[in-house]
């Protein structure tokens, strides 16, 4: 037995070692699994907390970090739908294919511009569409245009289902860019686009060929040439205002009934370049009388619009003015506060600016609180301030209650201001009761030919 011992004592041996060696290892192999794993989780952590950098696009500028494993696990890490799928980007491979050429020199050929479009008009980040429309207006505005590449970006557009804005501000560029195309593809265009084509290229051509612009509006009649005149001031504004002050005084001088409408244009589009201060300047330079007038008057609108009391204090040097009586309703109408516009007016001296004034006042009292209002009015001595009172009141008052308006219209003592009070009011008064309103007007005393201003949808 001691041999038996003896004999199998070296087997006995080398098994005891090998499981000594193998315990001594086990736990140096499990330690770098667990090293692994935790290099694994490791990247995960990192990703989480950075995924929107991993979804950001990719700038030329960006290293890549080399790895398979880094490249590979992007898509584990993209913002979840509640549906828990990835959300997917629709302009993302238009994006990758557009990149390569946003910053691109030269023509573009038909598949890249066909390309920007689409971004400009699809694409999820707005920050992407602004760019690839700005890459369509430097390629309008290089030597090397065409009227292909033109009809080209159109066609997109179309397809694409570009707004209102992009369309704008593409026509008007292509007026400005390439005056001769774009007034070539005003016959060409189908006629259920042409006024809409015309009315936003019209700005952009008359901002760089303003003689041009000017005769096709003069060739126009009736509704459609008063319309393009509005959109053709606004680029005679952009080419030059002081050239289009002189146009608006000729379309008065040659007896245009709405020249004092469109000096009024004007004045908006110069505060929009120039700002209030540069508005003011301007409106104050011109010429005293009616077109004058009518800049102030839209000076102070927008000026009382975004700063009243520093408006009410500038309009305060036209009082006693007739010509500008009309602007210190303007500064009432927009002021927001009615208790401080009516402290305002009460401040003022008698004038005919302050009474038109009071006209705006009761003219927002008649329509928000018109029961005091009137027991206001009736409280007051016969007056011209009475009359201008009841005249702003039966404004305010119409758009809920013709049939009172026109009732108190004919209480105001100056026949002129009565007559125009009473078909104001009518005409709200006959969109409220039709048959009510014509009965009315046979017993009113008014000339047979008001009843035309008073079914007039204007």
């Amino acid at each position: 037995m001691k041999d038996s011992i003896l004999t199998h004592s070296p087997w006995t041996l080398i098994t005891m070692i090998t499981f000594f060696v193998g315990s001594q290892l086990a736990p140096s192999s499990k330690k770098s699994d667990q090293s692994l794993m935790g290099q694994g989780t490791g990247v995960n952590a990192v990703r989480v907390k950075n995924y929107q950098l991993l979804n950001a696009p990719r700038s030329s500028k960006m290293k890549s970090s080399g790895t398979a494993l880094a490249q590979g696990s992007a898509e584990d890490f993209r913002p979840k739908g509640l549906a828990g799928r990835s959300r997917s980007n629709p302009s993302s491979a238009k994006s990758g294919d557009a990149s390569d050429f946003m910053n691109q020199k030269g023509p573009l050929n038909k598949k890249q511009l066909q390309d920007l479009v689409q971004l400009a008009v699809k694409s999820t980040n707005p920050i992407e569409r602004r760019k690839a429309f700005d890459r369509l207006l430097e390629e309008m505005r290089s030597d090397t245009f065409t009227y292909e590449q033109a009809m080209t970006i159109r066609h997109a557009m179309h397809h694409g289902g570009a707004d209102g804005e992009q369309w704008r501000t593409f026509d008007y560029a292509w007026g400005a860019n390439d005056p001769a195309s774009a007034v070539a593809e005003i016959d060409k265009i189908p006629e259920q686009y042409r006024r809409g084509f015309t009315s936003n290229m019209l700005p952009g051509l008359a901002s760089v060929e303003p003689r041009t612009a000017i005769g096709i509006v003069e060739s126009m009649e009736g509704e459609m040439r008063q319309q393009m005149t509005g959109r053709l001031l606004e680029g005679l504004a952009d080419y030059d205002v002081g050239f289009a002050t002189d146009y608006v005084f000729d379309m008065a001088e040659s007896g245009d009934p709405n020249a004092s409408q469109y000096m009024r244009r004007l004045a908006r589009e110069v505060m929009e370049t120039a700002g209030f201060e540069g508005g003011i300047e301007w409106a104050e330079s011109l010429q005293e009388g009616a077109l004058q007038a009518a800049a102030l008057r839209s000076v102070a609108n927008e000026y009382a619009n975004n700063d009243p009391q520093a408006a009410a204090q500038w309009a305060e040097q036209f009082v006693g003015t007739e010509q500008n009586s009309r602007l210190f309703g303007e500064i009432v109408r927009e002021w927001g506060n009615e208790e401080a516009a009516s402290a305002w007016v009460e401040s003022l001296e008698p004038s005919q600016g302050q009474r038109d004034a009071l006209s705006a006042v009761y003219g927002h009292r008649g329509a928000t609180s018109p029961e005091q209002a009137l027991k206001e009015i009736q409280a007051m001595p016969q007056s011209a301030d009475k009359d201008f009172a009841l005249n702003g009141f039966i404004s305010g008052l119409a758009h809920q209650d013709g049939e009172a308006a026109v009732a108190w219209a004919a209480e105001i003592d100056m026949p002129g201001m009565r007559e125009a009070a009473m078909v104001r009011a009518a005409k709200q008064y006959y969109k409220q009761d039709r048959q009510a309103t014509e009965e009315w007007f046979v017993a009113s005393g008014l000339p047979s030919e008001s009843w035309r201003q008073i079914v007039s949808s204007k």
